[in-house]
């Protein structure tokens, strides 16, 4: 993004977090599953207190591509909550960053179905 008194860069743990707090916030979404091995690995021994759960890159046409990897909640219907996923995610992060919503592709991954038991 460019400013005549200056230039505002987002780095990639930058945009990694605020794709992660919106989906967070989305209905259905219980939390993030780990992205890589390592980090699979060392959320397993609990080294880790939550996983990022997002990984973004930037292709070379200049558009943004994140991929969120996601729990939910038993009992919703699986397609609708990717939906609402990707397009408040989307709202939000190209609201937050200026970006216009063409420019961010987003792919959500679901790795498991979180069941609530009564009592906990």
């Amino acid at each position: 993004m460019t400013d005549p008194k200056g230039r505002v860069v987002l780095s990639k743990n930058a945009m990694e977090e605020i794709l992660r707090l919106a989906t967070l916030n989305v209905y259905g979404v219980t939390g993030l599953a780990p992205v890589t091995f390592a980090e699979r690995f060392t959320h397993a021994l609990t080294l880790l207190s939550s996983p990022k759960g997002v990984d973004v890159q930037l292709r070379n046409d200049g558009v943004i591509e994140a991929t969120v990897h996601v729990r939910l909640q038993y009992g919703l219907r699986v397609s609708e909550v990717a939906r609402t996923i990707c397009s408040q995610v989307r709202y939000v992060f190209c609201s937050m960053t200026g970006l216009p919503e063409d420019r961010v592709e987003l792919n959500v991954v679901v790795w498991s179905i979180r069941v609530e038991r009564e009592g906990q």
